[in-house]
């Protein structure tokens, strides 16, 4: 299996492992990833069940030609089984639930030693938020962080709101760009399946606060996060403009140059040479 690369990820799906009629279409939903589920979606009576599931149903979606990633339980009963059943399927990436310490990571990234697999640690509390930083920067498995902004509402007690739910969401997107790594996340409820102007709004928001791709709880979602992380025809048009004017600059020996009404340097420049590797990696 070849490694991906989670910052070119627009979209990941969550796909119950319980329900093999969900399984049967996942590859079909055109998301970039598909995020097989062991936790939430997964009733306690089913639980053993779904991860015995995991290797075979990873294996088949994979020859499908997806990108196949999974999440994994928190409790402690259920973890380390689930981190095994992980280490023998050909998934990208593992996502730990309710991270909020570093030494969760460190843990985990042991029990998957020898896979390939890499690490997306999920903050979903203010404990959590409060320790991004260090949690970032939780051993070299570690590849994306990722906000869980329902249950961090659902720790405070409150209910989900742009007030609320910028600033913890800004830091989770600052900490994880911040060493290199994938951001997943929205500053608004996932939940919100039926009003598609509003969920893309909510996906543009947290484009601009650094998010890099967003989780989806429904297919319905997944053209929505497609538009929004994919870089737009005017987009590409403009970032080749900026570095065409800033080389040109250059080889005249001015460290800046303006172009149409901006002023273009180095971090600009950089900026418009993001989003020309990000639309070569559509």
């Amino acid at each position: 299996m070849n490694p991906v690369n989670l910052q070119s990820l627009r979209s990941a799906l969550f796909v119950p492992l319980a329900d093999e009629r969900f399984l049967a279409r996942a590859h079909q939903r055109g998301a970039d990833a598909l995020l097989l589920d062991l936790e939430d979606s997964v009733p306690p009576a089913y639980k053993r069940e779904a991860r015995e599931r995991l290797p075979e149903a990873a294996r088949r979606l994979a020859a499908l030609g997806a990108t196949v990633m999974v999440r994994v339980n928190s409790a402690p009963d259920l973890v380390a089984d689930d981190l095994g059943a992980a280490a023998r399927s050909p998934v990208a990436a593992v996502f730990l639930p309710k991270v909020e310490a570093a030494a969760q990571v460190l843990a985990a990234g042991k029990q998957l030693a020898g896979g390939a697999a890499r690490l997306v640690a999920m903050l979903e509390s203010p404990a959590a938020i409060l320790s991004a930083v260090e949690i970032s920067g939780a051993g070299t498995r570690l590849a994306g962080l990722a906000f869980g902004s329902e249950d961090y509402c659902g720790a405070l007690g409150i209910a989900s709101s742009e007030a609320a739910l910028d600033w913890p969401a800004q830091m989770v997107a600052t900490a994880a760009r911040a060493r290199g790594l994938a951001a997943f996340g929205l500053p608004g409820p996932v939940s919100e399946i039926t009003d598609m102007h509003a969920f893309s709004r909510l996906l543009a928001r947290a484009k601009t606060m650094g998010f890099t791709g967003s989780l989806c709880i429904h297919p319905k979602q997944v053209a929505a996060a497609n538009r929004v992380y994919s870089p737009s025809a005017d987009e590409v048009a403009l970032a080749e403009e900026i570095i065409a004017a800033f080389e040109a600059a250059a080889r005249e020996g001015r460290g800046a140059v303006a172009l149409h009404g901006r002023m273009i340097d180095a971090p600009v420049v950089d900026q418009a040479r993001a989003t020309l590797a990000r639309a070569r990696l559509r």
